[in-house]
């Protein structure tokens, strides 16, 4: 399954999150870490963003592995690998979710 189908209706964001890091995130991203537990997720991408500040566009996706351990992988929308990190072991409750970022701002791919 992948978490995002769970998450189409959020089209738009009404409100804007501030992560302790310093970015934005939607209401769509709130959904999504409160629903599968998993803040980790957004703090990870938060903080790989000091060594992506010239990258305007990111494309993040986090893969399940049958035995739990998981990838994540950031690209620039285009393939362009920018980054990639193994997580050892997640209870992650879907096979894969992809999330965005655009400027300052981390959305759901359907809040674009």
């Amino acid at each position: 399954m992948n978490a995002n189908d769970q998450f189409k209706g959020h089209t738009g964001t009404e409100n804007y999150y501030k992560h302790i890091l310093g970015m934005l995130y939607t209401d769509g991203i709130q959904a999504l870490c409160e629903t599968f537990n998993c803040f980790w997720l957004l703090d990870l991408v938060c903080s790989y963003q000091p060594g992506l500040r010239n990258e305007e566009f990111q494309v993040w996706h986090l893969g399940v592995n049958e035995e739990g351990s998981a990838v994540v992988l950031c690209t620039d929308g285009n393939n362009r690998l920018l980054a990639h990190q193994g997580i050892p072991f997640t209870d992650f409750g879907a096979k894969e979710v992809t999330v965005w970022v655009e400027g300052n701002v981390v959305l759901l791919p359907s809040e674009h």
